[in-house]
């Protein structure tokens, strides 16, 4: 789009008409591509394309926010002085000028997504298919998938900023469905980064492919698990999604904003065991959540949410800071779905990081529990901090020892307790990818943490005490 900066000022000069103290113009250009593979043939091959202006507005703690698939100046123009009337008053501020912003790109491109053909990426997919079914006769479907985004993003705002930048991502998806005739089981893999095709080098995907099958086919055995309060050892990478579910959604300015989060206030005090020290970082070298610029022209930070058990950071925007302290700053986590929808703060890379304890002597310290694995993702209610999440492979660990696997698990409790329920962390932290939805709509996160130690949390499950 690359705006002039004369049609970039005019814009945020109409919204500043009626007295509001920021303006804002956010443009965003995304291609997605997407080749599946099922019942052992090309199910899918399809692409979109997303492109449009959001225009967003302040005054004091009030916003007003409009977005058009229009690009031309007029429309924009016009957008903007619609808005403007959403506040009553004279003008108090003026932009005349612009200045743009060199953002340094945090995730580096080697392999472009146009560098191969579809034939090379179907192809591809197929090897990671016939993999699955080489494993069983009880392999009913194998779905296989390659995700591509490439995605441009300009910002420009009353400050006088202007700033661009690039987003490319990459993801590899494999469901394998299992059955006995009696039932059906399925396992899932899905490793995705801030990457261009090289990650369908690095990655085998054959092995993954095969993994996922053998995982499948062993859950038509498995036992249903047992339910009850209990020690849970959490795998490590994406189990870093109960961190997220129980305690990164209350952390977002969102939450502690509109004060309904059980951390509002509590910067500097105790929220978990010494053990824990969590971060959202957005700087992690192609990072699945990784974006060199967020949606307000920021640059990501590495945001100790938690330090030795103590609650020091939340997660911050321009607009929650206004509700909060003003004298707080942006956390460089400012995100959204597209521009049709009005930003707030988001996570971005969330994760426990590494204690001193082996995977090993954490199962040795379990006489009775279970071992979470694999994971499908949960919900939370910010309000109350309840969360719920499942575990879709888990096993039991008996007098130490990882024993049988057992069917899908559930995780539920409140997260202002799991953190002081942490009695160890392990020293293996991996990280995963994800897709998060609030109120911004759905955006690109990773969660990670080492093997830990849950000391008691309630589990669900159908084979009962």
């Amino acid at each position: 789009m690359r705006l002039s900066k004369k049609t970039a000022l005019l814009i945020l000069n109409a919204g500043l008409e009626t007295g509001a103290d920021y303006s804002e113009i956010y443009y965003q250009d995304s291609l997605s591509h997407n080749y599946s593979r099922r019942y052992k043939k090309v199910f899918s091959v399809s692409s979109s394309r997303t492109c449009g202006v959001g225009i967003r507005l302040m005054k004091g703690d009030k916003t007003v926010y409009g977005y058009t698939a229009d690009l031309s100046a007029k429309s924009l123009l016009k957008l903007s002085q619609d808005l403007s009337l959403g506040f009553e008053g004279e003008r108090i501020k003026t932009v005349d000028a612009l200045k743009e912003k060199k953002i340094k790109e945090l995730n580096n491109i080697e392999i472009p997504h146009s560098s191969w053909t579809t034939e090379e990426k179907l192809s591809y997919l197929e090897k990671g298919e016939k993999s699955a079914f080489s494993v069983s006769d009880k392999i009913q479907d194998v779905f296989t998938m390659i995700l591509e985004e490439d995605e441009h993003v300009e910002v420009y705002n009353s400050d006088g900023f202007e700033g661009q930048s690039n987003r490319v991502r990459t993801r590899l998806i494999v469901k394998a469905i299992a059955t006995d005739g009696k039932q059906f089981q399925d396992s899932y893999k899905g490793p995705g980064l801030s990457k261009g095709l090289e990650l369908l080098k690095e990655i085998d995907f054959e092995k993954l492919s095969k993994t996922a099958a053998e995982e499948a086919v062993a859950l038509l055995d498995a036992p249903d698990g047992p339910s009850g309060e209990m020690p849970v050892v959490l795998g490590n990478g994406f189990g870093g999604v109960l961190f997220h579910e129980a305690c990164g959604h209350p952390l977002e300015g969102s939450a502690i904003s509109h004060k309904t989060s059980p951390f509002t206030g509590k910067l500097g005090e105790k929220v978990a065991t010494d053990i824990v020290n969590a971060y959202d970082d957005g700087t992690i070298l192609n990072g699945w959540g990784t974006e060199s610029m967020d949606d307000e022209g920021h640059e990501p930070t590495k945001n100790h949410l938690i330090t030795n058990g103590v609650l020091t950071s939340y997660m911050l925007d321009k607009f929650t800071i206004r509700k909060i302290d003003d004298t707080l700053s942006p956390s460089g986590s400012c995100r959204r779905e597209s521009y049709m929808f009005l930003p707030t703060t988001r996570m971005t890379n969330t994760y426990i990081d590494n204690g001193t304890s082996t995977k090993e002597d954490i199962i040795k310290s379990v006489k009775n529990g279970i071992y979470c694995v694999g994971f499908t993702g949960g919900q939370v209610d910010p309000s109350t901090d309840q969360f719920l999440f499942t575990s879709d492979l888990a096993y039991v660990i008996k007098d130490g020892k990882v024993g049988h696997m057992i069917k899908s698990a559930s995780l539920m409790g409140y997260g202002y307790e799991i953190l002081k329920n942490i009695t160890m962390v392990g020293n293996d932290m991996e990280r995963g990818p994800g897709v998060c939805g609030a109120a911004s709509g759905s955006c690109y996160v990773e969660v990670g943490q080492p093997t830990l130690l849950i000391s008691k949390i309630l589990v669900g499950s159908a084979g009962g005490k």
